[in-house]
């Protein structure tokens, strides 16, 4: 559901799309993360504060309390009503026709939200086990918490779960 301000309901173009979420929904931010889509997470109670930031950052506001719909907003709320999180990311996927763009996938830390950028190999040697480093050629760190991220089994499970619940919008 969106929020009561009809002339503010229309989400950003794509590219311009950012999130924040309440606390209940990180398992959703994390999937939206992986997709590239800046996402942060307000882990104090949602509420007032949490919409003051969504409008000076620009952010589409994603909750799972019904009493935010009722509260005066200008910027776009939507209320996540399912439990699952695939479900989740589909109808925020759906609502605000977001774009995936491989390119932009597993480019964001799933812990800090900051834009990951590629380190060398020799760099990663002592910081990932043998075998990953063995048989990985490119890595990413996050500037902010120095965690290393790499194509692995983790990035297979993750495209089989969009498979699963979001096969229509994958590209």
């Amino acid at each position: 559901m969106m929020s009561k301000h009809p002339s503010h309901n229309n989400g950003p173009a794509e590219t311009e799309a950012r999130f924040i979420t309440d606390a209940s929904l990180a398992g959703l931010a994390k999937w939206l993360r992986v997709l590239g889509y800046d996402t942060i997470v307000f882990h104090q109670t949602a509420g007032r504060s949490m919409m003051r930031c969504a409008d000076k950052e620009n952010r589409i506001l994603l909750t799972r309390r019904a009493d935010m719909v009722e509260r005066q907003f200008s910027g776009s709320l939507f209320l996540i009503k399912d439990l699952e999180v695939g479900k989740q990311l589909k109808a925020v996927i759906e609502r605000f026709a977001l774009k995936i763009d491989r390119d932009k996938m597993f480019g964001i830390c799933l812990i800090c939200n900051e834009k990951l950028l590629p380190v060398s190999r020799e760099k990663v040697r002592d910081l990932v086990p043998p075998y990953v480093f063995e048989n990985c050629s490119r890595y990413n760190e996050c500037p902010r918490c120095k965690k290393i991220y790499w194509m692995g089994t983790h990035s297979r499970n993750a495209f089989r779960f969009m498979e699963q619940h979001i096969p229509n919008h994958l590209p």
